[in-house]
């Protein structure tokens, strides 16, 4: 399967300005909240990106497929698939911002996934504000390549029955 130029990628995320790069001090003292604010935005360009270079060419159906890979139940597996490909660093961000003081969770997820999504984007936060550029493309590239791989297996599996 065809994944988005990692370089090019990589260089996008690194014109993002990050006013803070490689501050360190000020990541450990931010909310999960706010590392998750700022990792939600990051994981969207990402997926409407990968959007564009994939066949369909209809917006509409190009937003459609974002919202599935952006949602909460599909971040909270997103997590769980990635976590024997992360650091204890990147495990211990993703505990820090699932175990964070949460607002509301919206009416249409379910409140241990939404803890788990909030997790995932927390964890591309800090990535994104350790200035760890290539690690973050990395970390949402294999992030939508599992998502990706289990719906093609739920897909084998409906048509076996």
């Amino acid at each position: 399967m065809s994944f988005m130029n990692t370089t090019r990628t990589t260089e996008v995320m690194k014109a993002i300005k990050n006013p803070s790069a490689s501050n360190e001090p000020q990541v450990k003292c931010m909310s999960p909240a706010a590392l998750a604010y700022i990792g939600d935005v990051l994981f969207e360009m990402y997926v409407r990106d990968y959007l564009l270079h994939q066949p369909q060419t209809n917006i509409d159906q190009m937003h459609k497929k974002a919202v599935t890979y952006v949602k909460a139940s599909s971040q909270a597996l997103m997590v769980r698939h990635l976590s024997p490909f992360l650091t204890e660093e990147e495990l211990a961000a993703v505990r820090r911002g699932r175990n964070g003081k949460m607002g509301t969770v919206p009416r249409n997820a379910d409140a241990t996934d939404y803890r788990y999504a909030t997790g995932f984007e927390a964890l591309l936060g800090w990535l994104y504000y350790q200035n760890e550029t290539a690690r973050l493309v990395q970390v949402m590239e294999k992030a939508v390549q599992l998502l990706d791989e289990d719906r093609q297996e739920e897909n084998h599996t409906h048509e076996a029955i």
